[in-house]
């Protein structure tokens, strides 16, 4: 008697689930008005009353360019867009003066202009002078200790000045820079020049 009842009872329930289950699913919209009104919600029924003979007859001037009956939802699409192009030329205008500017600030910190305008030919004269000045001091008697030291500091200098001009500075920088080697050069050619007549002194003494 159970085995029998139990299925009875299924089928006789089966129905009702499956009204309960269909009154909780979605439903069709079944009303012209609702279904005007959803589209409108999305902004997908403004674009079908468009016809070209309302334009022809009250906005004639729209037959000599483009298919214009979007132009009032595209105005807003139009107007970012435009505003975004100002913005990007202004961004590119002020990307190209940047570039300029570090553009300049690497060529006056890469030629050296200054050096070879104003400092070349002065450390040039100042080297020329000390290995010019080996000659004489050799003739009179200064020790060869002394004249490596003398050239060990010149080459100290030069290196120096290397650097300096491989360096990433304003040329203005490099100017101080080089001015200061240059006096070293000055007092090391008079130092030279000193030791030189101090030998020489020696000699004429002895002799």
């Amino acid at each position: 008697m159970n085995s029998i009842f139990v299925p009875t009872l299924c089928l006789a329930l089966l129905p009702v689930l499956f009204t309960d289950a269909l009154g909780q699913g979605v439903q069709p919209v079944s009303s012209k008005n609702t279904r005007y009104q959803l589209e409108r919600e999305v902004i997908t029924r403004w674009g079908k009353f468009n016809p070209k003979w309302y334009f022809i007859l009250f906005h004639n001037k729209y037959r000599k360019g483009p298919d214009r009956r979007n132009m009032l939802q595209l105005a807003p699409t139009m107007a970012l867009v435009s505003q975004n192009r100002v913005k990007a030329q202004a961004q590119e205008e002020a990307v190209s003066q940047v570039y300029e500017q570090e553009m300049f600030k690497f060529a006056d910190r890469s030629l050296n202009k200054g050096y070879h305008l104003l400092y070349k030919k002065k450390i040039d004269e100042l080297n020329t002078a000390l290995w010019a000045m080996n000659a004489e001091a050799v003739q009179a008697g200064v020790q060869a200790a002394y004249i490596l030291a003398i050239h060990a500091e010149r080459d100290r200098i030069n290196a120096d000045i290397g650097i300096v001009l491989d360096a990433y500075l304003d040329d203005a920088k490099k100017g101080e820079q080089l001015r200061v080697y240059i006096s070293e050069l000055t007092a090391l050619q008079n130092d030279y020049r000193r030791l030189i007549s101090l030998f020489k002194t020696s000699q004429d003494l002895t002799d």
